[in-house]
């Protein structure tokens, strides 16, 4: 069941908030069992063979935390390391070492395991917890409310990424089982932000996306460029438009989960990037690699900030994914991070528009990687954005440079149609407009407010034609 699809926006959420808040009024404590066990019909409508997996980490993560809060010993905190990362190892990341063993001589047969949706988000959000229990921080040890912490729907596909202590104090908190008609405006407009973000702006950039990264080695230099700033948009409206929704619905039933961008590609290091794209990630990863090496290593050095940081930031990038798309993504990402520590050591600058347009075009390079299927066809997409293929026009552009300018150029078959009305309304929501945060940061409901989401709602819905899945289910 998607965000962006008929049954959950016409039958699903709200016959789910409606029994929330008439438990909350009256039977306050069965409220939460009550989204528990939605957020499991939620996960088992994708697939209910992978239900048990969810439930099963879910209950021996809860059996371990509780050993850790009992002992607070490293054994018990080092078996809660090896399940969790041993289940994602093992689903994400096994066919992969095979792969590479193969190619060093072995014979292995492929396991060809199918990667459970949210397995990487429920797994480091239970690590994250038992982190929290180890070092104390965490002492509540609800079965109802750590279950809903685990599965809570509108984060359990994609994030943002939760935090135990953020959660608990909500879940306990009766008064926000009853009906409040703020939040429920302010969170339907960020659902509604989010919709139009997804389904009119990166599902239309996508089938231009897919053909050009599914035809690499065709690309010429125009097509190439077009193509990797189409993707870079489309992930970003992809992936921020379902955090939208995620904050929103929670926002809905009175509870605040973290925001996960904060106008990302206003950027002007790499550094800075992280600070506002997939924020929770970045949060949980500084949290818990990056402090405990700093901590470690006692003093903090520019060596031992870079030797931190690399570690953190590789963490970041091979968590996405298995393949050495992925593992050149994390060390694109690595030293970049490393870099951009150096230049703020030793006080170096650059003006602000150049380092914006730097880090923009490092952060182009990195995402192609990201999405190419290949090595291979991410140099093919990097040589022609070099030049080292034909440069093709489209035969208006052709005719114009020879009637107006006197200029020849070779024109071509671009393959695909850009939808420049999109494209460029993209990219100037993207330089000039307010982030969502922004947006309602201010919020009052008001005549333009409900017109505003009505018109939004009538355009997502036209759009809603065959709904796709979110980018960031595949990770």
């Amino acid at each position: 069941m998607l965000f962006n699809s008929y049954e959950f926006i016409f039958l699903f959420f709200p016959i789910v908030l409606s029994i929330y808040f008439i438990l909350g009024k009256r039977l306050s404590g069965t409220a939460n069992a009550w989204l528990l066990l939605a957020s499991l019909f939620f996960y088992g409508y994708w697939n209910v063979d992978y239900l048990p997996l969810l439930i099963g980490s879910i209950l021996i993560n809860y059996l371990i935390a509780g050993w850790i809060i009992q002992s607070r010993s490293r054994i018990s905190f080092a078996a809660g390391l090896i399940f969790n990362i041993g289940l994602l190892g093992y689903y994400k990341y096994f066919d992969f070492f095979l792969d590479n063993l193969n190619h060093l001589g072995a014979n292995f047969e492929f396991l060809n395991v199918i990667l459970p949706l949210g397995i990487s988000f429920f797994t480091i959000t239970q690590l994250l917890y038992l982190f929290d229990c180890y070092e104390g921080v965490a002492k509540d040890h609800d079965f109802i409310n750590y279950a809903l912490f685990v599965s809570f729907f509108p984060h359990l596909m994609a994030g943002p990424i939760l935090y135990h202590r953020q959660m608990m104090k909500q879940f306990k908190n009766p008064a926000l089982r009853l009906v409040n008609w703020a939040n429920i405006s302010q969170g339907l407009t960020l659902f509604v932000i989010g919709l139009v973000k997804k389904v009119i702006i990166a599902d239309q950039l996508s089938p231009y996306v897919n053909l050009g990264y599914g035809n690499t080695a065709e690309l010429d230099c125009i097509t190439a460029w077009l193509t990797a700033i189409s993707y870079m948009l489309q992930l970003y409206f992809d992936f921020s438009g379902y955090s939208d929704m995620a904050v929103g619905l929670a926002k809905m039933m009175n509870l605040e989960i973290p925001i996960n961008f904060n106008s990302p590609y206003h950027a002007n290091s790499v550094i800075n990037f992280w600070q506002r794209w997939h924020i929770s990630l970045t949060n949980a990863i500084t949290a818990c690699i990056y402090m405990p090496i700093v901590k470690y290593l006692k003093t903090r050095t520019l060596s031992h900030t870079i030797t931190a940081s690399f570690i953190a930031f590789f963490i970041v990038g091979i968590w996405h994914g298995a393949g050495w798309t992925f593992v050149i993504f994390a060390l694109l990402n690595s030293f970049g991070v490393v870099v951009n520590y150096i230049w703020k050591y030793y006080k170096y600058s650059l003006p602000k528009f150049a380092a914006h347009l730097a880090t923009l075009f490092y952060i182009l390079v990195t995402m192609i990687f990201f999405r190419a299927a290949s090595v291979q066809d991410a140099f093919n997409v990097l040589k022609a954005m070099l030049g080292m293929t034909d440069i093709l026009f489209p035969q208006k552009i052709v005719h114009f440079a020879e009637v107006h300018l006197g200029l020849t150029l070779q024109v071509g078959d671009v393959p695909g149609t850009l939808p420049k009305i999109v494209f460029i309304a993209a990219l100037l929501i993207v330089a000039f407009c307010p982030n969502s945060n922004q947006l309602i940061k201010d919020f009052k409901p008001t005549y333009k407010w409900l017109a505003f989401t009505t018109i939004g709602f009538i355009m997502a819905f036209l759009f809603m034609t065959q709904p796709t899945e979110f980018l960031y289910f595949q990770f």
